[in-house]
Order: C-alpha cells, then sequence, then structure tokens
C-alpha cells in the first residue's frame, strides 16, 4: 500500500496480515493502460516520457520504479543487474530536475547521485556536478547555487569546484544578483579549494559597472582600486584583458582621465618582468594538481618526473603545495618528499591538515597536527587556525565545551611560545602568505570561543589575558570581530539591560554587520539571574537601527537570531519544573507576533527557508498552532520548504490534536513525490501517537516505511517512539509482538531496555 493510500485507508492494529509476505509481483508499474515488466522496457518507458511537457513528473513517477526492480534483480539473480540508463539519459534526468528545481526535485537528485555508482555503473564526475548546476542556473535561485558549490567538497564522492564552474555560476549573477553577492562568492571560493582567477575578477567588474549603468553613475576610481587589491592578495599575474576590461569601462563612457588612472594603478600593481614565468609556474601547478586530483598523488609525481621537468618544472613547495592541494592522509605527504627529493614545510603539513578540517575529520586533523609536532614542524597561523575555528565553534549541542576551548588554547600557547611579536606585525602581501605567530584571526576567534563559554567566571581573565597579547603582537584591537568578543565578553558581566547597552555603545563604532550579528545573538541571551528572561525587543531593534544608520546590510539572520532565542525560552518555560514568571507566556506570544510583522514589513530582507522554519517552530513552541500553521501555507505555497519544515509543521500538529491538518499536509507533500527523510517519518510517527493513532502509526512503520524507494527503514528511535506511548496507553505487549514479528532485523537491535518495555512516558 502507498503512503497516499495508507493515509485515507488506515486501518486497525489487528488488520495487520498475520501471514508471510506473498513473493513481489513481477508487474512494477501501470502507466496508461499499459504495464511494464522488467527493467529495459520501463527504461525505455522513462526515456520516451522525458520527451513530454510532463519530463519531471515522468522521472518522479518512473525512476523510483526502475530502482525498485533493479534492487528485485539484484536480490534474486547472482549475475550483474541488467543495463539500464545510459550515462547521458542519466545526465538529461539531472538537467531536467536541476531546471525544475523544487525542494522534492533536489531529492530526486541526491538519490540518483547515490545510485550512479551502485546501480548504473557510472562513476560521479565534476562534469556531472557541471550539469547540475547549469540546470539550477537556468532555475535562477542564486542561494541554491552557491550552496551547492560550497557543498561539494563535503560530499561522500568529495569534490573541488572548478574556476568554470564558478565562472558559469557568476556569468548568471550579473543577470539576478546583485554586486555584494558577486563578490560574496568570490571571497568564499577559497573555502572549496577553489582559488579565484584572472578572469573570475572579470566578473566582479562588469557587475560593478552593471550597478553603475542602473544608477546612471560612473564610479570613482577608488572603487576599482578596492578590487585590485583583491586581485594582488589572492597573488594572480598581470592580465592585459583586465587591463582592458578596466580602461574601457571609462573610455567609452568619456572619461579619458580615469581611465588612464585606472589603467596605471593596475600596471604599477601587476606589471613585472617575472610576469610570464610566474604565469607558466601557475600553469604547470594547476596541471599537477588535477593529476592528483584525478588519478591521486603517484600519477601526479609521475608527471612531474616526467613531461613537466623536461618543459623546465623544478622541485618547490610551490609545486609540492599543488600536487597536495586536495589530499588529506600523511601518506601523500610523505610520498611527495619522496617522490620530488624535497624537504616538506610547515605549508605542507597545513594545506593537508586543513583538508581534513574542512571535510570534517577533526580527530584526523588533530591526529596530523601531533605528527608535525613529532616531525620538528615549527607551526605558524596557518596550520593552528583551521583548528582552532573548529574546536571554538558552536555544535548542535551548543556552545563549545570546556574541553575544546582547553585544547584550542593548549595550541595557541604552542604558537605563541616559539612567534616573535616582531615577525607577526608585518602586513601579508597575499591571501597565500601567512603570519608566523599569532595573528588577528586567530585572537578573533579565540575571544569568540571564550566569549560563549558558559563558564565565564574560568575564561573572562584568559580573555583579558589575550588582549594583553594582541598589544603585545601589535595587533589592532578596535576592529569589528575584536570589539564585538569584548562586547560579549563585558555584557554577559552586565547587572541590567542599561549597563549591558552601555557597554555596547561605547564599541559600536567598531561593528560591521558580522560584528552586530554577534552583539545582537548576546544580547539576546543575557538574562541578569533570571533564566526566563525575555529581550527586550525595542533595545534589540533600536541595536538594528544602529545598523541602518551605519549604511550596514540587515539580513534576515537578525530576525532568526531573535526567534530562536524565543523559541528557546518558551521551550524551558514548558519545561520548567518551578513556576513561572506570570505574563511571561503572552510576553513571549507578543514579542514573537511583533517580530514577526517587523520581519514582513521590512523591505530591506528577503526571507527564506531558514528564518521561515524559525519563526513557525517558534509559534509551535508558544503553542500557536494556528499561527504556525499560516507560516507553513506561506511555505509550501511559495515552494520554499525542506526536510525541517515539514517535521516543525508535523510536530505542531502533534501538539495541537489537528488530525485532519497533519493527514492533508502528508497528502499534498505525498502527491508533490517530496520523499521524507528518517527524521520525517519518525516525527510523523510521533505525530499518529500523540494525536491517539497508535494503531495507524504502528501499522506504517510495519508497513510503509523501507517497503519501496521513496521510503526509509525505521530504526532504534521509531520504536522508542512507539513503545513510549503504547505504554502509556497500556499497548506495548501488542506493539512489541507486532515489531518482532514484521521488523525482526530492527527487533534484533534494539537494546534490552525496550524489548522489555522499559522506557519513559511523557
Amino acid at each position: 500500500m502507498s503512503f497516499s493510500r495508507g493515509l485515507i485507508r488506515l486501518t486497525g492494529l489487528r488488520s495487520l496480515p498475520r501471514v508471510a509476505h506473498h513473493a513481489p509481483s513481477r508487474v512494477v508499474i501501470r502507466a496508461n493502460s499499459t504495464v511494464v515488466h522488467d527493467v529495459a522496457a520501463l527504461s525505455s518507458t522513462l526515456v520516451q516520457r522525458l520527451q513530454s511537457q510532463n519530463a519531471v513528473s515522468a522521472i518522479h513517477t518512473y525512476y523510483p520504479a526502475l530502482v525498485a526492480e533493479l534492487q528485485k534483480t539484484a536480490t534474486t539473480s547472482s549475475s550483474k543487474p541488467p543495463r539500464s540508463l545510459t550515462y547521458n539519459q542519466l545526465v538529461n534526468l539531472l538537467d531536467v530536475l536541476a531546471t525544475s528545481g523544487r525542494p522534492a526535485d533536489l531529492q530526486r537528485i541526491e538519490e540518483i547521485l547515490r545510485h550512479m555508482p551502485s546501480m548504473f555503473g557510472i562513476n560521479l564526475t565534476i562534469d556531472i556536478h557541471t550539469v547540475i548546476l547549469r540546470g539550477l542556473i537556468k532555475n535562477g535561485n542564486d542561494h541554491t547555487i552557491h550552496c551547492w558549490l560550497l557543498s561539494m567538497p563535503s560530499r561522500p564522492i568529495p569534490f573541488t569546484p572548478t574556476p568554470e564552474q564558478f565562472h558559469m555560476f557568476l556569468d548568471a549573477c550579473l543577470q539576478i544578483s546583485p554586486f555584494k553577492f558577486v563578490r560574496h562568492v568570490i571571497r568564499t571560493m577559497r573555502q572549496t579549494g577553489c582559488k579565484p582567477t584572472n578572469e573570475t575578477f572579470q566578473y566582479l567588474i562588469r557587475s560593478r559597472w552593471d550597478v553603475a549603468a542602473q544608477e546612471d553613475k560612473v564610479p570613482h576610481v577608488r572603487v576599482f582600486t578596492s578590487i585590485l587589491d583583491d586581485l594582488r592578495l589572492s597573488n594572480l599575474p598581470y592580465d592585459t584583458s583586465i587591463e582592458e576590461l578596466l580602461f574601457k569601462n571609462y573610455a567609452e563612457r568619456g572619461y579619458e582621465k580615469y581611465a588612464e588612472e585606472i589603467r596605471a594603478q593596475y600596471r604599477t600593481r601587476f606589471i613585472d618582468e617575472q610576469a610570464l614565468h610566474k604565469q607558466q609556474e601557475m600553469s604547470w601547478n594547476d596541471q599537477l594538481s588535477q593529476e592528483a586530483q584525478s588519478y591521486g598523488v603517484k600519477a601526479a609525481i609521475d608527471l612531474f618526473s616526467g613531461r613537466l621537468a623536461s618543459e623546465g618544472c623544478t622541485a618547490s613547495p610551490e609545486v609540492m603545495r599543488a600536487i597536495l592541494r586536495h589530499s588529506k592522509s600523511l601518506k601523500d605527504l610523505r610520498a611527495v618528499e619522496k617522490g620530488l627529493e624535497h624537504p616538506l614545510t610547515v605549508s605542507h603539513w597545513s594545506r593537508v591538515l586543513t583538508n581534513n578540517v574542512r571535510a570534517g575529520n577533526l580527530a584526523e586533523a588533530l591526529a596530523l597536527y601531533e605528527e608535525s609536532k613529532e616531525a620538528g614542524v615549527v607551526p605558524d597561523a596557518a596550520l593552528v587556525h583551521p583548528l582552532l575555528k573548529t574546536l571554538c565553534q558552536w555544535t548542535t549541542t551548543g556552545a563549545p565545551s570546556e574541553e575544546s576551548l582547553d585544547s584550542a588554547l593548549a595550541i595557541y600557547r604552542d604558537l605563541a611560545d616559539i612567534a616573535e611579536p616582531s615577525a607577526t606585525s608585518t602586513p601579508k602581501e597575499t591571501y597565500d602568505d601567512h603570519s608566523p605567530g599569532p595573528d588577528a584571526g586567530i585572537y578573533h576567534t579565540l575571544l569568540r570561543g571564550l566569549a560563549s563559554s558558559p563558564n565565564l567566571e574560568k575564561y573572562f581573565p584568559i580573555a583579558k589575558e589575550l588582549l594583553d597579547d594582541m598589544e603585545t603582537y601589535n595587533i589592532s584591537t578596535s576592529d569589528s570581530l575584536t570589539a564585538s568578543s569584548i562586547i560579549v565578553l563585558f555584557m554577559r558581566r552586565a547587572s541590567t539591560v542599561s549597563d549591558a547597552l552601555d557597554v555596547y555603545y561605547g564599541l559600536r563604532s567598531s561593528l560591521d554587520e558580522k560584528g552586530y550579528a554577534v552583539v545582537l545573538n548576546a544580547f539576546c541571551r543575557l538574562n541578569f539571574g533570571d533564566e526566563l528572561y525575555v529581550p527586550s525587543l525595542s533595545s534589540y531593534f533600536e541595536i538594528v537601527k544602529d545598523m541602518r544608520r551605519a549604511g550596514l546590510e540587515i539580513t534576515i539572520e537578525v530576525y532568526t537570531i531573535l526567534l530562536k532565542q524565543l523559541a528557546i525560552i518558551a521551550t524551558k518555560s514548558r519545561n520548567s519544573s518551578a513556576q513561572t514568571p506570570p505574563g511571561l507566556h503572552d510576553q513571549l506570544i507578543s514579542t514573537t507576533r511583533r517580530a514577526h510583522d517587523f520581519l514582513t514589513l521590512d523591505a530591506a530582507v528577503s526571507p527564506d527557508e531558514q528564518v521561515w522554519n524559525q519563526l513557525m517552530d517558534t509559534y509551535q513552541r508558544l503553542g500557536c498552532f494556528g499561527d504556525a500553521y499560516r507560516v507553513w501555507d506561506t511555505m509550501y505555497l511559495s515552494g520554499r520548504f525542506n526536510h525541517v519544515s515539514v517535521s516543525i509543521i508535523l510536530d505542531a500538529c502533534g501538539y495541537a490534536g489537528a488530525w485532519q491538518v497533519a493527514k492533508k499536509i502528508c497528502t499534498q507533500l505525498f502527491r508533490d513525490r517530496f520523499s521524507f527523510n528518517l527524521h520525517n517519518w519518525n516525527t510523523w510517527v510521533e505525530c499518529l501517537c500523540r494525536l491517539g493513532r497508535l494503531n495507524d502509526a504502528l501499522k506504517i512503520v510495519c508497513t510503509e516505511m523501507g517497503k519501496n524507494q521513496n521510503t526509509v527503514a525505521p530504526d532504534v528511535e521509531t520504536a522508542r517512539i512507539l513503545i513510549k506511548f503504547a505504554r502509556r496507553d497500556g499497548q506495548e505487549e501488542d506493539v512489541l509482538e507486532r515489531l518482532e514479528k514484521y521488523l525482526p532485523e530492527l527487533w534484533v537491535r534494539l537494546p534490552e531496555d525496550l524489548r522489555n518495555g522499559e522506557v519513559l512516558v511523557e
């Protein structure tokens, strides 16, 4: 029975069949009175339907059936699965789905990417990501495209985006995105391991002139000198096309003086006798990096020893860095050192360690750091900073732990103990340059981590010592990040709102957008000894007004910060054993609704899934189901929702006793072919249980979950939810019996306390 039919025809617990399942039929799907029986016919039907106007619908209808048939064939035959979709056909599917770009389409793309190696025998390549990106660009959602590029290095099969992929996106951004966003995209390229090129900055220059055309103004030369500074920091060589682009845009508008001035500035910065040689070195390094990424470090070493060496390429730290650009192992480090017969430097260890941090492998990164110490490597800022950022950042469980902060401080001391203050104060000439000792970025990271710790009494004196160290190393303490950390540290020691604001007013002139976000976050969390203190909305938005007066961009983060804290207070209020202050609940509701009004009336922001999700979650935690459902309805109709949205609204339905609404939501989602993830399923099961429909929940777990390609199998948490509510309703014996009978694989994985019905009841 399908999930959607199950919603309409849910029956009682005793209606579950007590006999073994029948062997599955060979009939896969019926479409337009044609019964498709095998993989080849199903593949052919899918390809044919892609030529119709309903290509997206055809994929969602036939692809899951095709996968189910392939899985069935694989389990019933020892031979290889029959050939089905070709590379070109799968690429066509991805293009159609990406161009459509709805949440369900993006889910199907992820599914196809998982299946390509295992079911179709096709290895994922960087070109497949290009196809997806091209389709997403046709859809026009720049946020989705940017997120896809940033996520590529951390996917199960990781890839570093190519400059060409970013350029394809930037070209589209010229039509749909503001200059600030284009600049932001370029500045985030390095996070993925992809360095911007001269061509990259041509898009930035063109974007700035597009803004000038829209405003009917001619920008001053200093607007472009800041872009030249970025070019210089990116360590890029002279490029005639950059010079021509800078010159002609002024000259064509009759501003010959500006044209000559910007050309002179560019030549002064970039023309030297080594320019041609630098370009040749960059070409060699790019070839080595691509060879190592595609075929491994050994292949890159062979390429160097063979063709490139004969062209004049010699072993150097730069060549070694190029080969190690995508590496994550100590083995690769040793192989490059031996193959090129050149000693490793701290920059090589830093490259490999950073790759592990980007991939989320903190344990491996820390192990590499210890290996570097054993090898006698003298640490620098580039080596330790990625570790410090990870150790000091917030996690899903909250602020960084004392153990993490103490580890970060120990690593910092390793660096500070060997660094001379005079060497640290030298400004860097390129983004590739790093301070030999602690730099501003390291202090920002440490101060932000210490300022967020629950144990402020322990870390406040240490933070003051770090500020003293910054003066010793001649590092400014008046920048935004440092100022925001100082404000937070002293705000948290304030006894009144007025005192906290006095601290802020004294240092606000140094804050930028990021600094304001840090301060707003801290201001929301102040409690002055009262755990359930509701932040002052007037004071909060007075700080936001200061942002506007300073000419800073107001983003959705301003609203997400506030709404998240209101949700936290609501949860604490609901779960608190002590009596809550009178009027607290009404105050929370009023504050949330006023924040909602500010959000919808603010023309400077464009709400996305994140802020809508947070607003909906805050309403449901306050018991305002009608408000939460109206937010969901807005998200659903606009198509801007995700898995998190679905779990929030189903949770809200469960607590509100809204069975008909929950049924309607799930029916619509399944009709739209939105695939639930495991958390969605567990939330739906819990929702049914809260609504007193334990039999329905059990039936879905036993007969729906994991029974077709669109569902995931239940896990221990699913069983825990069922057993918890069964015990409350006095039906735990029946539920345990059914779980053991119909889900034997899950049953054997259940802890003894669950199998014995020993679970807490809400």
